[in-house]
């Protein structure tokens, strides 16, 4: 257990915007937690609904509640401004329209300090509104600390891995991995992606990481709503940032000299994404995208089959994709 004499300060990001419908269950979750030297840094990303008046009515009532407001400039933008702020020696991330477990920094943190880990990470729920389900792994993940590289498999195979996807919000980080000693930021959010940018900023902090741990509890309830940025297709065809936040990720990643398999099973994600986005773009009929989406898909065809040998549907799926007559 934690030394309650010297607790460790952990600092969790909540990023805001038109969420007022869910902000109270979001910010009591993390108030209510078994452990208690928290800090909750809210940014309010220029929220045109009663997100601010919410915020700031909790932040009167709580002193570990720092509200931040800011003219809109994306999530990105919002979690780097709470970063630069962060005074925490570990750092968590929960999304405004979510909620947590109440022993899920106590769990997360035990952990760390037992096993000396850079991060650790939980499983989750989705919450539809209707029902709550575990995202389940299909395959056994290891219960004890794994190297980056074999932590990195577990994430990029979200197919067979769900439980433990390639999300912040389920992770609790060291300070060094993204702060210095002088509170000085290593790394920040990519303010161009509006969607993607936590996959690239993990892909970042993995650079840096030595040693992770998963336990399979879920402690995170991840709420699916249907009018939320990722599910806007519009503005993710515009764009496209699910597709450059993949070959932002392969880029670092091959300059490292990553092996092989991996990137051929982050190129496969990346292909898949290219595929969804290419399903939106055939929708509206964007032509433009349309062609831009199929050469990036076949220049990558090959490593895609490869990868998805098990899987015969996955590949049909794409060919369909590519052979389909959209300027009929």
């Amino acid at each position: 257990m934690v030394d309650r004499d010297s607790k460790p300060l952990i600092s969790v990001i909540v990023p805001v915007y038109n969420t007022e419908a869910y902000l109270e269950r979001c910010i009591n979750s993390i108030l209510n937690q078994t452990y208690d030297n928290l800090e909750v840094i809210c940014v309010d990303d220029g929220s045109t609904d009663r997100s601010g008046d919410i915020l700031d009515k909790i932040a009167r009532c709580n002193s570990k509640v720092e509200v931040i407001h800011t003219k809109n400039k994306g999530v990105s933008s919002a979690r780097n401004v709470a970063l630069s702020r962060a005074k925490g020696d570990y750092i968590g991330f929960v999304d405004s329209d979510d909620y947590i477990h109440k022993d899920m920094y106590t769990i997360l943190l035990n952990l760390s300090l037992k096993n000396n880990v850079d991060f650790v990470s939980c499983g989750y729920y989705y919450d539809d509104g209707v029902n709550v389900k575990q995202a389940l792994n299909q395959k056994i993940v290891p219960l004890k600390p794994i190297n980056i590289i074999e932590t990195l498999y577990y994430i990029y195979k979200r197919d067979e891995y769900k439980g433990v996807a390639g999300y912040l919000w389920t992770r609790l980080f060291k300070r060094e991995l993204i702060k210095d000693s002088d509170g000085n930021l290593l790394i920040q959010f990519d303010e161009a992606l509006n969607v993607g940018q936590d996959i690239v900023f993990l892909a970042k902090i993995c650079e840096k990481v030595k040693k992770t741990l998963y336990t399979d509890r879920p402690l995170y309830y991840y709420y699916q709503r249907k009018n939320s940025t990722a599910h806007d297709e519009i503005k993710q065809l515009t764009k496209m940032t699910w597709v450059y936040a993949y070959e932002e990720i392969i880029k670092r990643y091959t300059d490292l000299h990553m092996p092989a398999d991996l990137l051929e099973i982050i190129i496969r994600m990346y292909v898949y994404r290219c595929g969804k986005m290419l399903e939106i773009a055939s929708k509206y009929n964007d032509f433009e995208k349309i062609a831009i989406l199929k050469e990036k898909i076949i220049n990558n065809l090959y490593h895609y089959r490869k990868s998805n040998f098990e899987h015969p549907e996955r590949i049909q799926w794409i060919l369909s994709l590519l052979s389909e007559d959209t300027f009929s």
